[in-house]
């Protein structure tokens, strides 16, 4: 009866649903000869049961409940954007008293309600929204995670600006927030990696360079493109060519294809490695500088 009660839960059962067939001494002693394996208080797999990473966050649910939801660093996890680390972590809401365990902590919130827009489905788990969840884990993440994460989900079209913001609004007073802002900041100027944002942060926005655009959008015969940043008034183009991208021979010519096709359409094409933002950023700014003010008299000319 154990065995066909905890497969019915696909390889977990928690005490209460065992009590509902056998009588508790006896549920005990399967528990006490080990035929029965506590993953979390309560809630129970098979000695023999599957033991990976995904039955291990469902058992983390089972234990607190229908009113909680993964959160923090466990959802980024489930977001496919880091990898599970120990402990879990799980929200509910404030009046919820359900406790931690080893191995698991249990944030409460206020107003938290894992039934609305806060939380979805992912992967048949049930996680805070990811906009939510970058703003959680932010002080739980090592300091050279946090940006790059948040600029990888942007990139990724998973989160954006203005999901992050409201996010924010809910927890104003995070741990990290000054970076957090900026980081924000970055992503609704079209950042996308660290390159794109050291280059901002670094060159493009230096007071000696008119305003530049992120992820400008040019349509090619082949296609349309988005330009890491561009002055379209002088239809400059900036691109930012990042160590591990574009050098193979391949993704050289990929490169010069893409440019010789902005040529086409009137663009100049100015790139910089990663070395030429972190090591040089004042004579990057230089180039461009040159570049634009070239570029302004050949328009006024025509």
């Amino acid at each position: 009866m154990i065995r066909q009660t905890v497969q019915q839960g696909d390889g977990l059962v928690t005490r209460q649903q065992l009590l509902r067939t056998v009588p508790a001494v006896v549920l005990d002693g399967h528990v006490g000869r080990r035929n029965l394996t506590r993953v979390f208080p309560h809630v129970y797999r098979l000695r023999d049961g599957v033991d990976d990473d995904h039955a291990l966050l469902r058992a983390a649910l089972l234990h607190a409940g229908p009113v909680c939801a993964l959160s923090h660093t466990t959802a980024l996890a489930v977001w496919g954007l880091r990898e599970l680390e120990r402990p879990l972590h799980l929200t509910v809401d404030q009046g919820f008293k359900r406790a931690g365990a080893e191995g698991l902590v249990v944030h409460r919130r206020l107003r938290f309600d894992p039934r609305s827009a806060q939380c979805v489905e992912r992967s048949g788990l049930r996680v805070t929204a990811l906009p939510r969840s970058i703003i959680d884990a932010w002080p739980l993440l090592p300091v050279r995670e946090r940006r790059p994460l948040a600029l990888d989900a942007a990139r990724r079209r998973l989160v954006s600006a203005g999901h992050l913001r409201d996010a924010l609004a809910e927890r104003p007073n995070v741990g990290g927030r000054r970076a957090l802002r900026q980081t924000i900041d970055l992503i609704a100027d079209g950042c996308q990696s660290e390159l794109e944002a050291h280059g901002v942060l670094n060159v493009f926005r230096h007071r000696s360079l008119p305003r530049s655009v992120g992820q400008h959008v040019v349509e090619l015969p082949t296609g349309r493109i988005r330009l890491d940043r561009a002055y379209p008034e002088v239809k400059l183009a900036i691109e930012l060519d990042g160590a591990a991208h574009h050098t193979s021979p391949e993704d050289r010519q990929k490169d010069l294809a893409r440019d010789r096709a902005l040529a086409a359409l009137g663009w100049v094409v100015l790139r910089f490695s990663y070395a030429d933002v972190l090591r040089d950023p004042d004579g990057a700014r230089a180039k461009v500088l040159e570049v634009y003010r070239a570029r302004t008299h050949q328009l006024l000319a025509n």
